[in-house]
């Protein structure tokens, strides 16, 4: 009878269940003592093992680089593996040197031979799960294949899978005229699990390379939304079908479902499907794109993802809002980078006495002209808004076209080079109860006396 874990057909298969499962096989060849000591060896290093990934990652710190990141990840997944491996590899090796042979070692054998294969699992599943970066749905879906996996190899160790997939097999009901087999409703289970991952790890790649094709303007970013939607609904509506109909479901009964999903939508996803709709509509429409500046609902902000539900605007302060697709297309989108980048600025500045606008439109232009931010064409200006007794309300308009470093940094900037300026030339700004900002005086120097 073969030893490895990998021959399963040998010593698993027969039918017999657990008393044909390398458990009991090892079970049968050993004395009692040496089968105990070995198991107790196996649970320990795999205690260990647990044990020593928690250490390692309570001294690590969270975050870093991506390189980092990947590795504390690959240490959450295969850490316990590896480290009992490892464990029951040296105490393996031990024996063998001091002159016991396999047969003596079965149970350490058998159960490395189980963890390697639960280590290639988890490998796979780190690679799918944190290197490909899928979004979390897909996440779960692979969670779901990696540990149903890791059953199965369990089950198989102990002998236990062939009876339960013959108990499964007996299992028969009807709903109407459409009977439902325990066979195919298991392998619709699998099936619909992993076809919907690949459909996902799919629609994800083709997502990922128009998104980049679009950065390089090969086509525009609404167009590259608009197929990548598209082609998701597609994918996993064929896909779904085409479980379904492999399940043992026939075309009949799936017509009859689609009815009844159709009223169901018409009630109970009915604002979903309007706000998936009114999204591609935005879409199709271009009134606008990820990255323009707008206001919607008097949330005005930059548009930084565009949802199949909703946008999500980050305004100034950081703060993210999502607007649901349908507001959109209700209510008063105001664009202000639509066809262009230019975005007009402006601020307001109080002097004392009128007679000095003149004197302080040709100094605040002046400092317009020091930023290089600042647009020449169409160029700014300085207009009086309010006259009063004791001041006068400039108003300083220009236009910039990087609206996504910001601009209240730029106007506190400019704001401090035309008070200097004003300084310097003797231009008043208005005051409430303060003395007035006076120009700066050279002071001659003291005589010295003799």
């Amino acid at each position: 009878m073969g030893l490895s874990f990998m021959r399963i057909d040998q010593v698993v298969m027969s039918g017999d269940g657990f008393y044909q499962s390398m458990a009991y096989h090892a079970y049968l060849h050993l004395a009692l003592p040496n089968f105990v000591v070995q198991c107790t060896l196996c649970l320990l290093s795999i205690a260990g093992a647990y044990l020593l990934r928690w250490r390692l990652l309570r001294r690590m710190p969270l975050g870093g680089t991506k390189f980092r990141q990947l590795g504390m990840a690959g240490l959450q997944t295969m850490g316990p593996a590896v480290f009992a491996a490892t464990s029951m590899a040296a105490l393996l090796g031990a024996g063998l040197l001091w002159g016991w042979t396999v047969l003596d070692l079965l149970v350490l054998w058998e159960v490395l031979s189980l963890t390697l294969w639960v280590l290639a699992i988890r490998v796979a599943g780190w690679f799918f799960r944190h290197v490909l970066h899928p979004h979390e749905v897909l996440r779960i879906f692979l969670h779901m294949i990696e540990w149903s996996v890791v059953l199965v190899a369990v089950l198989t160790f102990l002998g236990l899978f062939q009876p339960i997939t013959a108990f499964i097999q007996t299992i028969e009901f009807s709903v109407g005229e459409q009977v439902f087999k325990g066979a195919n409703i298991a392998t619709g289970l699998i099936m619909g699990v992993v076809a919907l991952t690949v459909a996902g790890q799919i629609a994800d790649l083709v997502a990922h390379m128009l998104k980049r094709y679009a950065s390089q303007e090969t086509i525009q970013g609404n167009d590259a939304l608009i197929l990548t939607r598209l082609f998701s609904m597609g994918i996993f509506t064929l896909t779904l079908i085409g479980v379904l109909v492999s399940s043992g479901v026939n075309l009949t009964t799936l017509a009859a479902f689609a009815g009844a999903m159709g009223i169901g939508l018409g009630f109970g996803l009915q604002e979903f499907v309007v706000n998936y709709v009114s999204g591609l509509y935005v879409l199709l429409e271009r009134a606008l794109k990820v990255g323009d500046y707008v206001t919607i609902d008097k949330i005005t902000g930059r548009v930084v993802q565009m949802s199949s539900r909703a946008l999500v605007i980050r305004d100034a302060v950081g703060t993210e809002s999502l607007i649901p697709n349908s507001s959109v297309i209700k209510g008063v989108l105001q664009n202000h980078t639509l066809s262009n980048d230019d975005f007009r600025v402006s601020f307001l500045l109080k002097i004392a006495d009128v007679a000095d606008y003149p004197r302080a439109r040709e100094l605040i232009l002046q400092s317009l002209k020091t930023s290089p931010r600042v647009l020449v064409d169409p160029p700014g200006n300085v207009l009086i808004t309010v006259v009063a007794a004791s001041e006068v309300t400039l108003e300083t308009s220009f236009w910039i076209n990087d609206l996504h470093n910001g601009h209240k940094g730029l106007i506190s900037d400019l704001m401090f080079d035309i008070c200097m300026r004003f300084r310097s030339e003797g231009v008043l700004l208005a005051y409430e109860g303060a003395e007035p900002l006076a120009p700066a005086k050279v002071l001659a120097p003291k005589a010295v006396t003799t």
